[in-house]
């Protein structure tokens, strides 16, 4: 199966977190007090993501990395439970994001589910 990313993708993901403010903590893990994501490290991070959402079958446990030397930002996504929600296949993502000059990784989680034409969407 080929997954296709749509070209709105990280527009989307961007836009649902910047509405939120703990969400807002997300998308930016450190906070005011150090670097965001670039927008290559993003970019980096959700083929990660993309990589799990293509692997059959999905299962706990099962994980993709990235690191970009630009940045010497880097993450691992792995997959911390596999469920169905309304009829679709879902998985719980948690991302791990460690940025150059910080000790511990910070994370986040996103639930993605496969709509009925086998797109994988953010479960909002």
């Amino acid at each position: 199966m080929q997954l296709r990313s749509p070209p709105y993708l990280a527009a989307t993901v961007a836009a649902y977190f910047l509405l939120s403010a703990s969400g807002q903590a997300q998308v930016i893990p450190f906070g005011g007090n150090g670097p965001g994501l670039s927008p290559e490290d993003n970019r980096m991070m959700f083929e990660s993501i993309a990589r799990l959402n293509a692997a059959e079958p999905s299962r706990v446990g099962l994980s993709e990395s990235w690191n970009n030397p630009q940045t010497r930002t880097s993450g691992t996504s792995t997959i911390l439970r596999v469920f169905h929600s309304r009829g679709m296949a879902c998985h719980l993502v948690r991302n791990q994001i460690v940025a150059a000059g910080r000790a511990r990784a910070r994370d986040y989680r996103l639930t993605w589910c496969r709509t009925p034409d086998g797109e994988w969407k953010i479960k909002a």
